[in-house]
């Protein structure tokens, strides 16, 4: 087992905290059981979570979940609201090939949009207004995954795909949400790496009713396009929120260079 403490610093989030605690083969159950928090300036995330390796003889895999999460969208005009969502799921990885997964899951969530109506960007406002604070989702999941680079922490060469779906079957949502990644990392010298990234994000409400808002795709920050502030880049509420949308596509290229004496 191990135990996590971190802090770190950064623009978007200031001053994020991190605690951890992991144990492999809990009780002797060969299980893996996770404690996890996080926590900084506009996301809080409590997460326990447990997987059994080897659910099957053939290698089949568990994952249950259960999470608590606070998210308070970027505002340029700095509204005072955010989402609480807690949630749990089960999902089940099926290994196809050396390189390829596929996942299979459902699970239930419930998010609840909370702040004063003056402080609500218009398109919360008018969506609690129709569907009441809160939003309960039962979505089953499907996912398939292809790694076939040469470290999972510092690649300098091969691909990684992963493609995830999300349908929610019952309660107060019908909607589909899906999600593409393509990454491809080019060895240019032995100290230089060359990496591609394309992600393209994709939601639809289903049965007459409206894509949820707080399922919306955002961009620009760290993971999508730098030098632009988290979740800043896309359509802009009349309140001056960012209120991200239900597609995205991010195209970028970076160059991975050594640490300076190093």
């Amino acid at each position: 087992g191990n135990l996590l403490l971190g802090a770190g610093f950064s623009s978007a989030e200031k001053l994020t905290l991190t605690a951890a605690i992991k144990q492999e083969n809990i009780f002797g159950s060969g299980n893996y059981l996770g404690i996890e928090f996080n926590t900084g300036r506009y996301n809080r995330t409590l997460v326990v979570s447990t997987v059994d390796p080897y659910f099957t003889m053939d290698g089949v895999s568990r994952s249950i979940d259960v999470y608590y999460r606070t998210t308070q969208p970027l505002s340029s005009q700095g509204s005072d609201y955010k989402l609480v969502t807690p949630g749990a799921s089960i999902r089940f990885g099926i290994p196809v090939t050396e390189y390829d997964r596929v996942f299979v899951g459902i699970g239930v969530e419930q998010t609840e949009i909370r702040g004063e109506p003056g402080a609500l960007p218009n398109s919360y406002f008018r969506y609690r207004e129709r569907f009441g604070p809160t939003s309960l989702s039962v979505p089953l999941t499907l996912g398939w995954t292809r790694d076939d680079r040469d470290s999972a922490l510092v690649p300098t060469r091969g691909r990684y795909q992963r493609v995830n779906a999300e349908w929610s079957i019952a309660g107060d949502t019908r909607y589909l949400r899906t999600n593409y990644q393509f990454q491809q990392y080019l060895p240019l010298s032995p100290d230089f790496t060359f990496a591609f990234n394309t992600e393209l994000g994709w939601g639809q409400g289903l049965q007459g009713r409206p894509f949820p808002v707080f399922k919306n795709f955002y961009s620009g920050g760290l993971g999508t396009v730098r030098g632009f502030g988290q979740g800043s880049l896309g359509p802009v509420d009349a309140t001056g929120a960012y209120v991200g949308g239900p597609k995205r596509l991010n195209i970028n290229g970076e160059l991975y260079v050594p640490f300076p004496g190093s």
